[in-house]
């Protein structure tokens, strides 16, 4: 009950303090902010080479978790050996409410700005060498161990005059924080006393640590905790970066020579909260298709999210097409990419229950092995719909370019959208060209791949759709055939795109003697 109390005035008390100094804060842009403090820091093992403004947003540099409105929540930066001083900029931070640098090796001030910060409530500076000046807000809450120096240096300063005219207060406000001042005094020798009776613990403060598990859905014969996936990423170091996608980064992790994974992690605010996210994830723990990335499990709080996945080593189909090497103009190679990726379509769409609807098919979504093996990844990512609404959704999700026309421009989604966008993956799996093709820009606004096939076919130059060599080897008539399937997918009515289970059987008739 008296921890309650004194809580309960601090807060009070000190939201006057927070009101005088939050005065004087101008709007700042939170990036700016986070790389003025990296320039505070020392970091001898890049824990933050991701925050680099020109490879990724802020909200996705390692230890930054943000709102919807890309504003800085949270900043997590535990053992991570960093040293230097904490900058007072961080007193921008407006929005933060946990500030997390436990156990590292800062020194000097912990900058006053700091009890500024209105929404701030969990700050955990432990573990370092702070000299500690004054209390301030939920000070009960965020007070911190600094290796037997607590209490040692105190300097509450009262507001004077001066600075009382230089803020604009009036005397009702100066009388309240002169009172304040004086009773903050006493309460600060209550809560001396109240570190004496918590000695010997390893934290003084009251706080709710947060959980940093793993939830494992595939044993791979090593143990996987959150300590060893994110330092197998690098602390998520660009260096180990593989990838780039609109729900977040992917990172190659070697936990070791045997066992690599791909970790996707997700932009936090994607989610409605935890709830939802679990719920999603322990969904997708049941979807299991040979030429569906495989998930080994995922940590999530409320300060990071990620997924583990199989690494494929082959890469993705986007870079696989550029580079059109000779396994790239082999048809059985191409033939058999087109068909696992239709594959995983059809599971997704018509064994799974309630269906999964990908959203975004596009080549860098399909990922390859040694063997030219297809997989598509991030399924399931986007909301996953039932029967009764399996035709409505409140956003467009996908690709511009991949997205089929009806969806982008009503919202309405089903699993015809899915065809559409593998449609344009055979187009720029069987031709030299993007699905917005840079060479269009000379035709009318909206002319993409599909009309451009379109044209060729027209004209009598189909064989002019086909990339340089494959054409020539053959055989033409399963091309054309595969020509006319691509079209057929991506037509604008909706009852002539075949399903995804059709498409198969077509590519299974082509060749079923090399299938």
């Amino acid at each position: 009950m008296k921890k309650t109390l004194l809580a309960l005035f601090l807060l009070l008390l000190l939201n006057l303090f927070a009101f005088s100094s939050s005065r004087k804060l101008k709007p700042f842009h939170d990036a700016t902010v986070l790389l003025e403090l990296k320039t505070s820091f020392s970091d001898p093992h890049g824990v933050l080479s991701s925050w680099d403004p020109n490879i990724s947003n802020h909200c996705s540099w390692f230890g930054v978790s943000c709102n919807s409105d890309l504003r800085v929540v949270s900043l997590t930066l535990d053992e991570t050996r960093l040293g230097g001083e904490i900058s007072p900029v961080v007193g921008r931070l407006s929005e933060i409410r946990v500030l997390s640098l436990a156990f590292n090796n800062l020194g000097g001030q912990v900058p006053k700005e700091i009890w500024g910060l209105k929404r701030l409530e969990f700050l955990d500076l432990q573990g370092n060498d702070f000299r500690v000046q004054r209390f301030s807000r939920n000070a009960v809450r965020k007070l911190m161990s600094h290796n037997g120096e607590e209490e040692e240096e105190e300097n509450e300063e009262s507001p004077s005059s001066d600075s009382s005219d230089k803020t604009g207060l009036y005397p009702i406000e100066i009388a309240s924080i002169v009172s304040a001042s004086v009773i903050v005094f006493v309460l600060l020798v209550l809560v001396v006393l109240f570190i004496y009776t918590r000695k010997g613990k390893r934290n003084s403060q009251v706080q709710v640590v947060e959980p940093k598990e793993i939830k494992v859905f595939v044993d791979n014969g090593v143990p996987l905790t959150y300590e060893s996936i994110v330092r197998a990423t690098g602390y998520f170091s660009n260096s180990n970066c593989i990838g780039h996608g609109g729900f977040g980064s992917t990172y190659k992790a070697e936990v070791s020579p045997n066992n690599v994974f791909a970790v996707k992690r997700l932009s936090i605010g994607r989610f409605q909260g935890d709830q939802q996210f679990h719920a999603e994830i322990s969904a997708l723990e049941m979807v299991r298709h040979p030429n569906l990335v495989m998930l080994i499990g995922y940590h999530a709080s409320e300060t990071e999210m990620f997924l583990i996945y199989n690494y494929l080593s082959g890469g993705n189909l986007e870079d696989f097409i550029k580079e059109r090497s000779k396994p790239a103009l082999d048809w059985k190679i191409l033939h058999k990419i087109a068909l696992d990726v239709a594959r995983a379509l059809a599971y997704l769409h018509e064994q799974c229950s309630p269906k999964v609807l990908h959203r975004d098919i596009k080549p860098s979504n399909i990922l390859l092995d040694n063997n030219y093996n297809a997989y598509l990844s991030d399924f399931g990512l986007s909301k996953l719909l039932g029967a009764s609404q399996s035709h409505v959704t409140t956003g467009v999700a996908g690709t511009f370019g991949y997205v089929a026309p009806e969806y982008a421009m009503t919202c309405r989604v089903s699993e015809k959208a899915d065809v559409y966008s593998y449609g344009i993956v055979i187009l720029e799996l069987i031709s030299d060209k993007r699905a917005l093709d840079p060479s269009f820009s000379s035709h009318e606004n909206g002319f993409n791949i599909v009309s451009w096939a379109h044209m060729m076919l027209s004209q009598g130059k189909a064989k002019e759709v086909f990339t340089k060599g494959l054409w020539e080897t053959g055989p033409q008539d399963d091309l054309v055939e595969v020509l006319h399937l691509a079209l057929k997918c991506t037509v604008d009515s909706l009852s002539i795109r075949p399903t995804m289970k059709q498409a198969v059987k077509q590519l299974k008739r082509i060749h079923p003697s090399r299938l």
